[in-house]
């Protein structure tokens, strides 16, 4: 969006805006939410601006609305995407964690079960992410034995057609969201109204077992005795996607592997794939299976197929780095700097590293410092930890070009929480932008012309390209 085109007088911001409306709380919270600044301060003001900014959502894994109004969702269900893991860091496990999954069994039960270690896990990102949403949508400031039956009857009152458009539109003022649907194994077009669509092309790279050759067979009918008709039954998967309305591709392998993609012959790829279609070698299990890829050299040669058709396509590239969701993985295999071959190999395709690397978001700063392809990605990051990314901000925004950064990425299954993060993001671009005016670094109309770009213009130049 040209700056001249912002949905608000950015000459005369400071001091007029009136802040964004709260939503009535039942009760003083236990726990509260961090004090909003003060309106008439260079951080409120600043504030009250980049809450009229329409956000561009990076990346989400929200399952369509009529899927979401189908399910019985209640408090446990949103707890269940990233807060629980921190309430399973803090000590949850055995029967306690299975009654808490048992839909069955009553809030009152599920919750004398999740509290002890909730206590001790509220306060993460993840916590105050779920917080936020269950004060702010639902009218709850405090989440407990006592107020868990009235929170789930609020959600189950609300899970109906609309939701989205309340909750993304209105109170999240997203403009469009990234989409990953990774449940999908064929492409499936998203709901235009709110979304654009990420591909994932992991499982042509990885297969593990002539079966997952099988399911690809059936998945593109095309057969698969070669590593040409591997690399074929990607292309028509790839065609297919685009035709579905594909903006970008996007890989989390790092989940499976070590990012680095070393450049392979193909020959010695076509040996992997016939010992592939034979089952011939051991693919170790569990977390072994992280460190140990029988079929190493196909994963790398197809990963450069998939690099090069999104090159000639022109198909921008998101990839995991860093921190891994869930309990437990190895961190060191998502180093952003193991793919610093590719940036090479592949100076027209646009590679957009997620989650800033974290923890080694040093190492995504001079990669994308260096690299005019390499880009720096916020998703995720803001429920990671509020302070971590205000630092990382601080020091990208003086590190790399501005238009190199995305602010905003929810990251979540459900729309209530990608709200809930979207405020956490748009408070830390405001102090971080109000410190930036403050140590004399930008101006005010600056700092927000900066929100702006890594809000909304910079990630909508990448992603927006197919919305008109």
């Amino acid at each position: 969006m040209p700056l001249n085109r912002l949905p608000f007088d950015r000459r005369s911001f400071l001091g007029s805006l009136s802040g964004i409306a709260a939503a009535p709380a039942a009760a003083m919270p236990a726990s509260p939410q961090p004090t909003p600044p003060q309106s008439g301060s260079l951080e409120g003001d600043l504030l009250a601006a980049i809450n009229k900014i329409p956000l561009v959502n990076t990346h989400e894994h929200i399952i369509p609305e009529e899927e979401r109004v189908s399910l019985n969702v209640d408090f446990f269900t949103l707890a269940g995407h990233y807060a629980i893991n921190d309430v399973i860091s803090a000590g949850l496990a055995g029967d306690e964690l299975r009654l808490v999954r048992d839909e069955s069994a009553s809030a009152r039960a599920r919750w004398a079960a999740f509290e002890p270690h909730w206590n001790n896990a509220r306060f993460t990102g993840y916590g105050q992410a779920l917080r936020i949403a269950i004060e702010d949508i639902y009218g709850a400031a405090e989440i407990s034995g006592q107020t868990i039956d009235g929170i789930n009857d609020r959600i189950r009152a609300a899970n109906k057609p609309g939701l989205y458009e309340d909750v993304l539109r209105k109170r999240s003022n997203i403009a469009y969201s990234v989409l990953d649907d990774y449940w999908n194994a064929a492409p499936v077009k998203p709901d235009p109204r709110f979304f654009v669509y990420a591909r994932k092309f992991d499982r042509f790279v990885a297969p593990q077992s002539a079966a997952n050759i099988r399911e690809l067979e059936k998945l593109t009918d095309v057969s698969i005795a070669s590593l040409r008709g591997l690399k074929q039954a990607m292309e028509r998967s790839f065609e297919q996607s685009l035709e579905a309305g594909m903006v970008n591709v996007k890989s989390t392998l790092a989940y499976s592997r070590e990012i680095h993609y070393s450049e392979v012959s193909e020959s010695r790829a076509e040996l992997e794939v016939q010992m592939l279609l034979k089952d011939g070698r051991h693919v170790p299990e569990g977390f072994r299976n992280r460190v140990e890829r029988p079929y190493r050299a196909m994963e790398d040669h197809m990963f450069h197929h998939l690099i090069q058709l999104a090159d000639a396509h022109k198909i921008p590239v998101q990839i995991h780095t860093g921190l891994h969701a869930g309990n437990g993985n190895f961190i060191e295999n998502s180093k952003p700097t193991h793919l610093t071959n590719l940036f090479f190999l592949y100076p027209n395709v646009k590679f957009d590293l997620f989650h800033i690397s974290y923890p080694y978001q040093g190492e995504l700063s001079v990669l994308a410092k260096t690299f005019p392809n390499v880009y720096v990605d916020f998703c995720w990051a803001h429920i990671i930890s509020g302070s971590l990314s205000r630092r990382a901000m601080h020091e990208m925004l003086e590190t790399v070009p501005a238009n190199k950064i995305f602010g905003y990425g929810g990251d979540y299954r459900y729309p209530e929480l990608s709200y809930a993060h979207a405020k956490m993001a748009r408070r830390n671009v405001a102090r971080v932008m109000a410190e930036k005016v403050e140590e004399g670094f930008c101006t005010d109309e600056e700092a927000l012309r900066i929100a702006e770009m890594i809000l909304h213009g910079n990630p909508d130049a990448m992603f927006g390209w197919r919305r008109g």
